[in-house]
């Protein structure tokens, strides 16, 4: 346990052994006090390995012990929020936790906080000196529209809430390792449309989440150049109902899955950082079954390609008081259309997870201003490229071209970090021509706020 003190006799070697002014201790017992804290006083130098494992159990101890906690406390509010569950910022998360989040995720080379990141770069991890850890909560709301020109117009506003709760631990072991902990939710979209009978509409509703639980480690190899890696289990869920063919498909299907993640961080000078990462491609295999008239029931099964992403980042202190940071992401997002989602016993309405999906492009820059000695004011904004092709877009699921601007503050209390964001995602809309319409024709529209709050521990 932290601050403890444990006590071990030992036997008295040949040569006498000298405290740390040179002086022989004499007796023929000695006393040797091995403590677990890094920063307390010995009184006696321990050449056999007790003190590195007291340690290294110790550091795993309260990972352990702090991530089962904040585990159990998240995964707790993942069920109470799952019904509106979703990232009404678009079908890719930009960012995690509402400091990261107000800088729009373009601290790639010096995160914010530790959920942050393990999201972004475990490399970034070195950057806390001290045990780490924080979370918070974020509520958003979504507007998705379709305004569809059928035999009889169709026109319908589909309003959503969402919760966004994220969590990261740090731990420093001896001066250059970090051991992380945490878990957010990476990607996720909610659509839930009612049916038109007059105008020969049926409803449509589509909800995915996928929940990732990373352990990282991060090293310094110089003051100037760290490096981090993580594995990333994961956990996701697709819910949907839709007509087709005369079958209502209304099933939900789950399971496991597994992602990786390198990154590296550099700061050549004190007023630059530069940050690189790499999210590996993963899967996620997830089953389920649905009812089939006449035919009991019908596995439905999908492996979820998961993207691979790569993202850039730099850092400069451009004043002592001001910051001004910038970041490039690329997604490797057409793996989740050539993910399919099969059907036992009906193969012809086997589909892409994501029909007809591209490639992402992100760029955001941000700033940040200490206008008090503990009041930090931030400023962000950015724009990323729609993943869903034109022949995909249907109510289940469609993005639009997504711009955001957000504001936040940051205010430091002794030990404790208090973090504040809105978020505003501007109003974008996309026409979908007949020749390409997968099942509805016309335009589909989106736009959504989001607040969150954090409070990370020193």
């Amino acid at each position: 346990m932290i601050g403890q003190l444990r006590e071990r006799r030992i036997a008295a070697p040949s040569v006498p052994l000298l405290d740390r002014d040179g002086n022989p201790f004499g007796e023929a017992l000695r006393t040797e006090i091995c403590q677990d804290s890094l920063d307390a006083p010995t009184l006696v130098s321990c050449t056999c390995p007790c003190r590195s494992l007291s340690r290294l159990k110790g550091s795993f101890t309260r990972l352990l012990m702090v991530g089962c906690v904040a585990a159990a406390l998240w995964i707790a509010a993942c069920v109470i929020l799952s019904p509106v569950a979703a990232c009404a910022s678009g079908l890719l998360a930009p960012a995690v936790g509402a400091a990261d989040s107000a800088t729009q995720g373009t601290r790639v080379a010096d995160p914010l906080t530790p959920s942050a990141a393990l999201f972004e770069n475990p490399a970034g991890l070195t950057r806390f000196e001290t045990t780490t850890y924080g979370g918070g909560l974020g509520i958003a709301y979504g507007q998705p529209r379709i305004e569809a020109a059928a035999p009889i117009p169709y026109n319908e506003t589909a309003s959503m809430w969402a919760g966004v709760p994220d969590f990261g631990l740090s731990i420093p072991y001896r001066d250059n390792w970090r051991l992380a902990i945490g878990m957010y939710g990476s990607t996720g979209s909610k659509f839930d449309f009612k049916g038109s009978a007059s105008a020969g509409v049926p409803s449509f509703f589509s909800e995915s989440i996928v929940i990732a639980f990373p352990l990282g480690v991060a090293y310094r190899l110089t003051d100037q150049v760290s490096i981090g890696a993580e594995v990333q289990p994961l956990f996701g869920q697709l819910r949907t109902r839709f007509p087709l063919g005369g079958l209502d498909f209304h099933y939900k299907i789950n399971g496991p899955g597994v992602q990786g993640m390198v990154g590296m961080t550099v700061r050549p000078t004190d007023v630059w950082a530069f940050g690189v990462s790499v999210r590996t491609p993963g899967m996620i295999w997830m089953g389920g079954s649905m009812p089939v008239p006449a035919a009991g029931r019908q596995r439905v099964h999908s492996d979820l390609e998961m993207p691979a992403q790569v993202f850039l980042g730099t850092t400069w202190r451009a004043l002592p008081r001001l910051t001004l940071s910038g970041a490039v992401r690329y997604t490797n997002s057409t793996t989740l259309g050539k993910s399919t989602i099969e059907y036992e016993q009906t193969p012809q309405a086997n589909s892409g997870f994501l029909p007809y999906s591209k490639d992402e492009w992100r760029f955001a820059l941000a700033a940040e201003h200490a206008v008090l000695e503990r009041t930090l004011l931030r400023l962000g904004a950015s724009w990323a490229s729609h993943i869903v092709g034109t022949k995909g877009v249907s109510p289940l699921a469609f993005d639009t071209d997504d711009a955001k601007i957000s504001i936040g503050v940051g205010q430091t209390f002794d030990h404790w970090v208090l973090d504040l964001m809105a978020g505003y995602g501007v109003p974008s809309q996309r026409h979908i021509p007949p020749d390409q319409a997968l099942v509805l024709p016309g335009a589909y529209s989106g736009q959504g706020m989001i607040f969150m709050f954090g409070v990370t521990y020193h």
